[in-house]
């Protein structure tokens, strides 16, 4: 048995149609899944481009290697703990904005 067994059907104009038709392709989901996602109060965002995935890529990857050449500046002592601290908060920040906007 179906665990949604309950049809509202709805009437749109062509105007909030096409509205509605480009917010889903926009979010990634079917229409039904936008539609329950609105009802439930969950925020609804954009899919991210495929260049924007890729950029979070390599931002993550940017961050890690920060990290892992901080830990061995440390681990030599050849590195001012300072900048280390430094470069690890720009690293978190560049980060958490990715995030943000993305």
């Amino acid at each position: 048995m179906r665990k949604r067994n309950h049809v509202i059907p709805v009437r749109l104009n062509a105007r909030e149609l096409r509205y509605l038709d480009e917010q889903v392709t926009k979010s990634g989901f079917s229409r039904e899944t936008y539609l329950r996602s609105l009802i439930v109060g969950g925020e609804v965002r954009a899919k991210p481009c495929e260049h924007h995935a890729e950029l979070l890529r390599k931002v993550a990857g940017l961050c890690n290697n920060a990290n892992q050449l901080a830990h061995v500046a440390n681990a030599a002592q050849r590195a001012d703990p300072e900048r280390i601290q430094e470069m690890s908060r720009i690293s978190k920040a560049v980060w958490q904005l990715v995030k943000e906007e993305w």
